[in-house]
């Protein structure tokens, strides 16, 4: 049998209200629109923004893991969240394509600092804590918090944006990025089970050829990008089917990731009845639904099938990064983390800059959701068949 979780300390509790105020960008219900219709800029514009935010990612992604495992992952937390804030203020008033670009690059930036840092703390606190059985689930409610503030950021977002103008929605979630910074101040200094030792790129890059790890980045990367690519997709979509209320939109990219949190309830059930291979290949499989049914479902369907990418959405930190961590040394965690996220925003930044976005967000858009519905599919059988065949920790730990 599983060792029976323990009750969840101060550190975890503070974690989870972060986690649940961090990542909920109040402009993203209707970053399109800003763009594309309050600022005047094209599709591929937009589209060059998030290209731009993407790569300052990939460049900051492991200079700052290495800085999180040097110094400790407390700081770097603290300073993302502040940094993110001072960049929406001035993203939601620039007028310029190229101030919008710095901007973004500044974003990308900061939430590099944050990316990889947050969950290499939770599970360093949880293992010292004696609770190493517990991280999955401490991981799964993380992200559960988070997708339940995004969800209430995205209404409130939407809501505002339609009440006082787009720049709101930005000005908001800057006053929620302070709140967050306050939150990360509070958490308790991490404490590695049998101690830390100093991160040694040496190490980190004999890490990455340890057994498994390849292919959990690459299940990772693949789940992102189409994640992440459907994403983008959402406004577009529903502006395509004559929703253009900024309202609805904030509603309906809230009640997406209410969907997701709540998906989470399952994640663990679900990952110790079907296994890792099984996970992976099941994802995938939903958000390849997913795509084939939007390219041509009727409009009354079409958040039914985002819902299913939300369902996928609600899998992929859990299952990504404890997969992940259960197979490296507390030493490389941050930095291993960093570059888990840094390879997948590489990817969907080539992604970006690869597809001309002006006709794949418009007139061609049954044709896009084909071809990621298609791509979905492939991955789902390379998932599968290329999983190493052996039963992880945590698959022993929820079996018994």
């Amino acid at each position: 049998m599983a060792a029976p979780s323990l009750p969840a300390d101060r550190g975890t509790r503070t974690f989870r209200m972060y986690s649940a105020l961090t990542f909920a960008f109040a402009w993203v219900p209707v970053m399109y629109t800003h763009f594309t219709v309050t600022r005047g800029w094209s599709p591929d514009e937009y589209a060059s923004l998030w290209s731009t935010y993407y790569l300052a990612m990939v460049a900051c992604e492991l200079p700052w893991g290495w800085l999180a495992d040097r110094i400790g992952r407390r700081p770097v937390l603290v300073a993302g969240p502040l940094v993110l804030g001072a960049a929406f203020v001035l993203l939601g008033r620039a007028q310029s394509l190229a101030g919008a670009h710095l901007l973004m690059a500044v974003v990308g930036g900061a939430h590099a600092l944050i990316s990889g840092a947050d969950s290499a703390w939770l599970y360093d606190h949880v293992t010292a804590a004696g609770r190493p059985a517990d991280t999955f689930r401490e991981e799964s409610l993380a992200h559960r918090w988070r997708l339940f503030g995004v969800c209430v950021l995205d209404v409130v977002g939407g809501c505002v944006a339609f009440w006082l103008g787009t720049p709101a929605a930005f000005e908001l979630a800057a006053g929620v990025m302070v709140v967050s910074a306050l939150l990360a101040a509070r958490l308790p200094e991490e404490r590695a089970a049998n101690g830390r030792p100093k991160p040694s790129v040496t190490a980190a890059r004999a890490a990455l050829g340890a057994p498994g790890v390849p292919w959990v980045l690459g299940w990772f990367v693949a789940v992102f990008v189409l994640l992440r690519m459907g994403f983008q997709l959402y406004q577009p979509t529903l502006l395509a089917a004559g929703a253009t209320d900024l309202r609805l939109h904030g509603l309906v990219l809230g009640g997406l990731n209410l969907a997701a949190g709540l998906s989470v309830y399952v994640v663990l059930r679900v990952f110790g009845a079907l296994g890792e291979r099984r996970t992976a290949g099941f994802v995938l499989l939903l958000l390849a639904v997913s795509f084939a049914g939007l390219s041509a479902a009727p409009g009354w369907l079409v958040p039914g099938l985002f819902v299913l990418q939300q369902v996928a959405f609600g899998f992929l930190q859990p299952v990504g990064r404890t997969s992940l961590n259960q197979r490296i040394r507390a030493g490389e965690r941050a930095s291993l983390l960093s570059a888990q996220s840094l390879l997948a925003r590489l990817a969907f930044a080539t992604v970006l800059f690869a597809v001309p976005w002006d006709a794949a967000f418009t007139v061609r858009l049954p044709v896009t959701y084909l071809v990621l519905a298609g791509v979905a599919l492939l991955a789902a059988v390379l998932a599968m068949t290329l999983h190493p065949e052996h039963r992880t920790r945590l698959e022993s730990a929820l079996r018994g």
